[in-house]
């Protein structure tokens, strides 16, 4: 039992299928154009452009925004790195900010606390890069007010949320840039892939640009600036596009599992829901009560092959960004240090889900 595998149970082979029938296995064809139309529906964004990968997505965001060399970013302590990297690739710093325990993403009290010392040390920094983790909303009202008083840019990496909604708008459209992720653990995959959303037309095919070489609308070769292959194939797209038309199924299905995790570990652990607007369930979370080592459950789940995966370390823990300023407040330490993802695919039976749980029970 995989932790989240992907589920091909639509029209995902027919859609490959016209794709080579139709020759376009390239990075470009009619999938990615549908792919477009269709995260525009899905999300209400005015403007899509899909790449290979949500870590391509953020980058070309962090670029559009004019991000550079020197500039002061806050990102979550408690994310995946990939949410961080990006930042890195353009020579700007990352400062880490801790979670606030209801939502497990950015506190923005801390956030503020953040800024107006970055402020003091005459540092302004440019942006806010705030991150859905497991796909539950972050506490978007509070900081959309923060970026608007410092005058500083959003943008939202939505990798994990693809489905989550906020007061009915859809994650990723609260900011100028939303980020999604395809890979091949996400609720919706390609395989690989990604996509940014924005509202902003000139901002979005400047990220078409760079993603395509950064060549001009010229008869030849010709390049003003530096840019990137971050084209997204074709065939992913076609994948990805008949994904996005079970979502909310899958979504319903990644629910019902949770409900059935959440029954039969009560007592035992904690079960994570969304506390503000809706998640889209993607990974069922727990939290092991105070002196339980998840390290020990994940072991013991793997020797009856059950993939199970401890909850983010965080970027302050990381070595690679040991020297980076950090504004903690022990939330995202106390998560990792008593969290486990539990295996999540939608094609879990329910005897499947008891399983898993009685040797979860046994353990604790």
């Amino acid at each position: 039992m995989y932790l989240s595998p992907p589920d091909l149970s639509g029209r995902e082979l027919e859609y490959v299928q016209q794709a080579f029938a139709s020759n376009w296995i390239a990075p470009f064809g009619p999938a990615i154009e549908q792919l477009k139309i269709e995260l525009c529906k899905k999300t209400g964004a005015s403007h899509a452009e899909p790449v290979n990968s949500g870590t391509s997505a953020l980058h070309l965001a962090l670029m559009a925004a004019g991000i550079k060399d020197g500039d002061i970013i806050f990102c979550p302590s408690f994310t995946f790195a990939a949410s961080v990297f990006p930042i890195v690739y353009q020579r700007a710093i990352p400062v880490f900010i801790d979670s606030e325990p209801e939502t497990w993403n950015m506190d923005p009290d801390i956030l503020e606390e953040a800024i107006l010392d970055s402020i003091r040390e005459r540092q302004k920094p440019k942006a806010i890069v705030v991150v859905h983790i497991y796909g539950f909303p972050a506490q978007l009202k509070k900081i959309l007010a923060i970026a608007a008083k410092y005058e500083l840019i959003l943008i939202e990496d939505a990798a994990e949320s693809m489905g989550s909604t906020l007061d009915g708008t859809h994650t990723g459209r609260f900011g100028t840039f939303g980020i999604f992720s395809f890979n091949g653990n996400k609720i919706v995959t390609g395989s690989s892939g990604g996509a940014v959303i924005t509202n902003d037309s000139i901002a979005c095919e400047r990220i078409s640009r760079l993603a395509n070489q950064a060549k001009e609308d010229k008869p030849y070769y010709e390049h003003s600036e530096i840019g990137y292959n971050y084209r997204l194939s074709n065939i992913n797209a076609a994948i990805a596009l008949a994904q996005l038309e079970q979502l909310e199924q899958k979504i319903e299905r990644k629910k019902y599992i949770r409900a059935q995790y959440t029954t039969l570990l009560k007592g035992f652990a904690e079960v994570k829901h969304s506390s503000i607007g809706v998640d889209n369930a993607w990974l069922t979370c727990i939290l092991l009560p105070l002196g339980c080592d998840p390290e020990r459950v994940r072991l013991l789940l793997e020797e009856h092959n059950m993939e199970s995966r401890r909850l983010w370390n965080p970027m302050q823990e990381q070595p690679v960004f040991k020297y980076n300023k950090s504004y903690l407040n022990g939330t995202s330490n106390d998560l990792f240090n008593r969290g486990l993802c539990l295996p999540s695919g939608t094609a879990l039976l329910p005897e499947d889900i008891i399983h898993i749980t009685d040797i979860m029970k046994s353990s604790l």
